[in-house]
């Protein structure tokens, strides 16, 4: 062999082992980030998947009380802001992009007439109505010390707390401030109340999706969240009355959705509206809605924020913890969450894949941002038929 041929065959060999060194760097650079996508999205899985049950559940309401029945028929389950003892509503927040309430009755016996409520300040003494069967007469079943209960009467007035003793039929429960009496009329159940909503972590400064229970309690689902969003879509016909019961018909609603009014020129010294009056129905000539129809296709359509904000109100408007009467048309719920990767040297520019811009210049140490689109129809908010 000749230098000149050696030195071509040595040039070759180089330029082949730079090729192969630079796909080998690039192949671990590339090797390097896959963990990190695959836990974005197993983190987008768990809240998807926590969020996803909640709102499926939404609106399911007690079996065998007086009040028996989806909760949309009393109040809205579904809500854009916080609630709980640290409530939006209190503040005048009636709306927030990155918020979502949930409220339902788990499959429980927990479950009871109220038959008295005595106001103590910070507590509740209730008397309910025995709920054991027919042998058991003088206590109730299924309420135990640390449970998280809904009281709630047929206007839509609702509040919620936590059991601190049951003695036979009274059960003693904590609250935040009641917004009503429930004094006979109500009923008292078991309940799931849950908040999720994005937060700055105290730490980092960098957003979380949290779940609060509707207590003292906000606990992280995930972290890293650069995008969480919710939107609304309801049932574009207004609220209506449904035929009286014929003598052997079941219970049922006397509402498509919403609290029924109170009989025709029969004034309800609770609220500020006016006989036969509530915050769904007027009364001229039989309850009429006081909703506006959004459109003639049955089907949910989106719902604008603002609608949420401008009433009718619901007890009434002078209520503390009113509520706004279009909540109680939200039929489906669409979240939007987007999580990025922790270490900002495996994100490049922001734009597409990229909500914040990071250090990487080098395409194959790239983790983009993870995206999940869930949409969830309540299986409970269905208006009557």
């Amino acid at each position: 062999m000749s230098l000149a041929e050696l030195l071509v065959a040595s040039g070759v060999l180089l330029a082949v082992t730079a090729v192969a060194g630079s796909v080998a760097v690039r192949a671990q650079l590339a090797f390097r980030a896959q963990p990190e996508v695959a836990d974005m999205q197993q983190r987008t899985r768990v809240a998807a998947s926590a969020i996803g049950r909640d709102l499926l559940m939404a609106g399911a309401g007690p079996v065998s009380t007086a009040l028996a029945g989806a909760l949309v028929r009393r109040f809205p389950p579904v809500a854009p802001y916080r609630r709980g003892q640290a409530d939006d509503a209190r503040g005048g927040v009636f709306y927030r992009p990155d918020a979502v309430s949930v409220v339902y009755v788990p499959d429980t016996r927990a479950e009871a007439d109220v038959l008295h409520a005595f106001d103590l300040g910070s507590e509740l003494l209730v008397d309910l109505a025995p709920n054991c069967g027919v042998l058991v007469h003088e206590r109730v079943c299924g309420f135990t010390v640390g449970m998280r209960v809904l009281l709630f009467d047929p206007r839509g007035v609702f509040d919620v707390a936590t059991v601190t003793e049951v003695a036979g039929a009274r059960v003693r429960v904590q609250h935040g401030g009641l917004s009503s009496t429930y004094d006979g009329g109500a009923v008292m159940a078991e309940v799931t109340a849950s908040t999720y909503l994005a937060r700055p972590d105290v730490a980092t400064g960098v957003l979380q999706l949290v779940r609060y229970d509707g207590f003292r309690t906000e606990r992280p689902v995930i972290d890293n969240v650069v995008d969480f969003h919710v939107d609304y879509f309801g049932d574009p016909s207004p609220a209506r009355p449904l035929p009286p019961l014929a003598a052997g018909d079941p219970p049922r609603s006397a509402t498509t959705y919403g609290p029924a009014p109170p009989a025709t020129a029969v004034n309800d010294a609770r609220d500020t509206w006016g006989p036969g009056e509530n915050c769904v129905f007027m009364d001229a000539a039989g309850p009429l809605p006081r909703l506006a129809q959004l459109a003639v296709t049955p089907s949910p359509v989106p719902l604008d924020p603002a609608w949420f904000r401008d009433g009718p109100w619901c007890p009434d408007g002078d209520h503390a913890a009113r509520f706004d009467a279009d909540l109680l048309r939200i039929r489906r719920v669409r979240v939007r969450l987007r999580v990025q990767v922790a270490v900002a040297a495996m994100r490049g520019p922001a734009g597409r894949l990229f909500a914040k811009g990071g250090t990487s210049a080098t395409g194959e140490f790239f983790a983009p941002d993870q995206q999940v689109v869930l949409d969830v129809t309540p299986r409970n908010l269905g208006a009557a038929p």
